[in-house]
Order: structure tokens, then sequence, then C-alpha cells
């Protein structure tokens, strides 16, 4: 066999066996990941979420430098990025040449013998007011245990790189439509049918934020609850309005009483978020009981609230 023909035939082996050439960065669709909000406080664990999710994303998005998106955030007077109305991201949008966005919350990371960390992620675009995307991971070293104890992680940072991984292949996974979403269980006969929300008949559903009387981290507890609420009706195929509507909305309209918002308040969540329908609750219980092994306990008010 001529030796020209060596390096051909080495280079069709390897891009049969890695499925072929990976894809020109001209051809993948643009990103924004927005600076990751740290609720927690901690840099070290903030950078290395932020760099599972860039490992993540590498090969299937072309991202926005970190630097230019800072720039961008503060040249607009953007500080929680996550929470901004997506018209006000437009001008970012267009210094960026991409108009899609990824947020990254750490709501919870806790060291110790046992540890467990808390992050959500929601995706969107600049100037629509829906939510494109919603995920949220809560993982605990002791989930992966198998027999005679192995499988314990006990290391805070393997344990946020796992779930981190765990929540962006959410992200990435292909599903049942353009989002991922799963149909809705028919309710069972005999429970209450009439009181379930059938996805189909919404136009358009605004989360917003949950209330906290838990005594041990009320507002950590609230921020998960919120996060683990938009996932799980994005998961059930409600369409959902932004965040950053919401949180705007009661801005200005000095709304604190999440629970019970008045005429105008809803009104705005129409007009502005197309909401026809929010839903919100409060969290009465948010702890962790027993002694070498503890087990979570959460207790929830959830309430679904006709706009109109």
């Amino acid at each position: 066999m001529p030796r020209t023909f060596i390096p051909w035939i080495l280079s069709a082996l390897v891009a049969s066996l890695c499925g072929g050439a990976a894809p020109a960065a001209e051809t993948l669709p643009r990103l924004v990941l927005l600076p990751i909000q740290d609720r927690i406080g901690d840099p070290e664990i903030a950078t290395l979420v932020e760099q599972t999710v860039r490992e993540e994303l590498t090969g299937r998005y072309v991202l926005a430098d970190s630097k230019v998106v800072r720039d961008g955030l503060r040249a607009g007077r953007i500080r929680d990025a996550g929470g901004t109305t997506p018209a006000r991201l437009a001008n970012v949008a267009r210094e960026l040449d991409t108009d899609s966005f990824l947020s990254i919350t750490i709501h919870r990371a806790v060291e110790g013998s046992v540890p467990d960390i808390t992050v959500s992620g929601q995706s969107f675009q600049a100037g629509k007011n829906t939510l494109e995307w919603a995920g949220f991971r809560s993982a605990s070293g002791l989930d992966g245990r198998k027999m005679l104890g192995r499988g314990v992680i006990d290391d805070l940072d393997d344990l946020a790189h796992r779930t981190t991984s765990q929540l962006m292949a959410d992200f990435l996974r292909p599903g049942a439509d353009l989002y991922g979403r799963s149909s809705v269980p028919t309710p069972v006969e005999g429970t209450f049918r009439r009181n379930t929300i059938d996805p189909g008949t919404i136009s358009r559903m605004a989360v917003v934020p949950f209330d906290s009387v838990a005594t041990d981290r009320p507002q950590e507890a609230a921020g998960i609850a919120t996060a683990a609420i938009l996932a799980v009706l994005h998961r059930h195929g409600v369409p959902l309005t932004h965040p950053g509507i919401v949180d705007e909305t009661l801005r200005r309209r000095y709304e604190y009483r999440h629970g019970g918002l008045d005429d105008l308040s809803r009104a705005a969540l129409l007009i502005g978020g197309g909401a026809t329908r929010y839903i919100t609750g409060t969290v009465e219980i948010f702890e962790l009981k027993g002694g070498i092994e503890p087990v979570p306990w959460i207790g929830l008010g959830v309430r679904v609230v006709d706009v109109e």
C-alpha cells in the first residue's frame, strides 16, 4: 500500500469513529451565557458551574465572550440579567449579534459530610416575552449511593460539576417537540379532574415569586420553590411569561403581596406579559430532619389565579 494513502485512511477512520467532522463555527447558533446568578456567595462554586456550562455547550453553540457580555450589561445598567425584561436586553443582543440568552442560578450549595446543591436555568430571546426553557436540578451526595455505601459523593465540587452537567443535558436534550416538553398525564378517575390545569386552554401563565414563612432560610426556600415550579410547568407544556416581565410588573406596582395581586397588577401581567393566569404560593416548611443521613421536609401552599 502506498505510504501516501496511510494518513488519508487514518483520517477517514477517525472521522467515522467520531461521527464525522465537527460542525464549523459559522454553522453553530450563537448564545449569550449570562453571568452566573450566585445566590450563595461562593465565587469558587460559581466559577466551577460556569466552566461546566461552557464545557457542555462547546460544539453546540458559539458563546459570546464573557467579558464582552459583562461590558454590555454594565453599559445597559443591567444588574440582574436573569430577571431583566427581554426588551431591555435587546440592545445587548444587537451588540453581540444574537438574541438567545441562557441564565443559570445557584440557589444552594452546602459543603459537609453530605454535600447538596440546587441549580436552575432559563433560556429566552431578547424582545420576546415568553420563557423558552426552564430547568431545575437539586442533588445530594447520597443520591447515587449503591450497595455497601458505594457511589456516595462527599466533595461539593464534584457534586456541583455533575449536577450542572445534568442540568445542561436537560437543556440540550431533544424532546417530544421543540422545547422537549412532555404531555400531561390524564387525571385518574376520582381525583379532582375539574381542578386540573389543561395547558391547551392557557394562552400564557405567569409564575409570581413564592413567599416563605419557613423558619430556616426563608429567602432561599422561596427562590428554590419559584425556580422549581417554573421547570415543572415548562416540562408539562404550559406557556410561561418571562420572569423579567413579572419582576418588573411587581416592582413598578410596589406589589409585595404575591399571593393576592390587586386588579391593576393582574391587568399589568395580562397586558405586559400576556398572562391569563398566574401561579404563586408559600413555602411553609423547609428543613432537614435527622442526623447522619438527613431527610428533607418541605410544605407548600400553591394558588392558581385567573387574571380576569
